[in-house]
């Protein structure tokens, strides 16, 4: 039997494979999450950057790259353990160890409480938030926090200042529709004459009565305009004197006729005023020399 002298040929085995570039660049990234980079150094100091490591903590990473060795890390988390709770206010010393570590300022003076927007001057008193000022300091409350309270503080008080204002403005009408229902058609001249007793009292008193004729509280009480017009009826029938020399009867008489601030003047200009008898009497008695 021949033979064929062809030898017989074996498929070549496969080269072995050659790791890439890119290959090398994937294993070497692997093997980086797999061994990160030391915490420590070889003197026991902390690696560069060492907290990047950490995700939760690059919000921090100012405050921890001021750490260079693991004792002074744990020497501030000691203080801040020992800091836990609200510090005593009489202890001086804690206090300001607990302002330092929570930001607050280091001096009263660097308090400044703002006036809160369209706050009005019955609500706001720079002598009292000077003094908050200096509570809020003393008790470390943060100045955010002292603000939201004064600006709630304004809120509550415009609402009430305006609650006040509209029961005040409800009560100065209640006592008009009384005096008007009370006086009919004399009520403007009763007015008249309350003013200008008041008016009279003021000057005989040397008192400015401006300000309590636009009292609220006066104006809101019905019964004051009803004993000032009686108060004033008495001075009609008894005008008020010093007591230190008898009343000139003639220039009584005259200012009853040209002093529009005599309690008498409107009464006796105006025929159709309620009491022009009585004040054309009075003018007639005094004109004609006799005493009061």
């Amino acid at each position: 039997m021949k033979h064929n002298n062809i030898t017989d040929k074996q498929p070549d085995a496969p080269a072995p494979h050659e790791p890439s570039a890119g290959t090398d660049a994937i294993l070497a990234e692997g093997s980086d999450a797999l061994h990160p980079p030391a915490l420590m150094q070889d003197d026991g100091s902390f690696s560069p950057e060492w907290y990047s490591r950490f995700e939760e903590l690059q919000p921090y990473a100012a405050t921890l790259g001021k750490f260079r060795r693991p004792e002074a890390l744990a020497k501030s988390y000691a203080m801040l353990e020992r800091m836990k709770g609200y510090p005593d206010v009489t202890d001086a010393r804690r206090m300001a160890a607990f302002r330092t570590a929570v930001g607050l300022p280091e001096q009263a003076g660097e308090y400044a409480i703002p006036r809160p927007e369209n706050t009005p001057d019955e609500l706001w008193d720079p002598a009292l938030a000077a003094a908050l000022s200096q509570v809020a300091y003393e008790y470390g409350v943060p100045p955010t926090a002292m603000g939201a309270l004064c600006e709630k503080y304004a809120d509550e008080g415009r609402r009430m200042l305006a609650n006040a204002q509209e029961v005040q403005a409800a009560a100065i009408a209640q006592a008009d529709a009384e005096l008007q229902h009370e006086w009919g058609r004399n009520y403007d001249d009763n007015m008249k004459t309350v003013a200008d007793f008041m008016s009279h009292l003021g000057s005989r008193a040397g008192v400015d009565v401006a300000e309590l004729a636009t009292n609220p509280a006066l104006r809101a009480n019905a019964d004051f305009a009803r004993l000032m017009l009686a108060a004033a009826s008495l001075l009609e029938e008894a005008p008020l004197h010093t007591g230190a020399a008898p009343i000139d009867s003639r220039e009584e008489a005259r200012r009853i006729a040209g002093d529009p601030t005599h309690p008498l003047h409107e009464a006796y200009m105006r025929t159709s005023h309620p009491r022009h008898r009585y004040a054309n009497e009075q003018y007639d008695r005094l004109a004609f020399g006799h005493p009061l």
